[in-house]
């Protein structure tokens, strides 16, 4: 069998949704002849394969896409497939990178017919990764701070505001620019005089949650002397 009879067997087997027979059929194949369309579709199948365990399903797919990123990395389908299988697994902060280099590559590609599911998938990953932000946001500066009595007075999207009781203060923070080892958070800090600071902090860490701790404890750090110094 030709490798372009190969191509044209397994993509009718995909197309009637018989994705195990595509996966026993490209599996079968000698490595020489798993080409980068062969093993996408391979890829693709395991996603979208009903049978077995689904976790597994899907880490299988991330391996055989990881396995072929080079030739990948531009191609708007294999962005697509690896941020979706990401998002599916929960690990949102890789899925949003595949996506957000998808809105940037689609400029050029405006047929991209997976564009409106896309950004769905970016949206949610957004969605999911404040409220993982927000959630370490308040657990961290009460216990850093060491003010039991800090409150949320607002939270709106990637924005929040606290009051510290123990600073008299109101603190506005924003997060932005998500990324897999966190994310950069803009802190305002409103004296009682009216006067305020402005700082940009860049967490990073080995975990999008410690990212996010990283840049708080730098904040405190920088809050407790300038907080004195302010007073002066």
């Amino acid at each position: 069998m030709t490798q372009e009879e190969l191509v044209t067997k397994a993509e009718a087997l995909y197309n009637i949704g018989e994705y195990s027979q595509v996966i026993s059929l490209i599996q079968s194949l000698p490595e020489e002849q798993q080409t980068y369309h062969l093993l996408y579709l391979l890829a693709l199948s395991y996603s979208d394969n009903i049978d077995g365990d689904d976790d597994d399903n899907q880490h299988n797919a991330l391996k055989i896409l990881k396995k072929i990123s080079d030739q990948g990395e531009y191609d708007l389908k294999w962005l697509y497939l690896i941020g979706k299988i990401y998002f599916t697994i929960n690990q949102e902060e890789y899925a949003i990178e595949y996506f957000d280099r998808i809105t940037r590559i689609f400029q050029k590609d405006k047929e991209f017919s997976e564009l409106i599911n896309m950004q769905h998938f970016l949206e949610s990953c957004k969605e999911s990764l404040y409220e993982r932000a927000l959630a370490v946001i308040f657990v961290v500066l009460k216990e850093a701070s060491k003010d039991s009595k800090m409150t949320v007075a607002n939270i709106n999207d990637n924005k929040l505001s606290i009051f510290f009781p123990k600073y008299n203060i109101d603190l506005n923070i924003e997060i932005n620019h998500l990324h897999r080892s966190g994310a950069s958070l803009d802190f305002e800090i409103i004296y009682p005089d009216g006067c305020s600071e402005h700082y940009n902090i860049d967490g990073d860490a080995n975990t999008y949650e410690n990212g996010i701790s990283d840049a708080l404890n730098k904040f405190v750090s920088i809050i407790n002397k300038e907080f004195k110094e302010h007073c002066k």
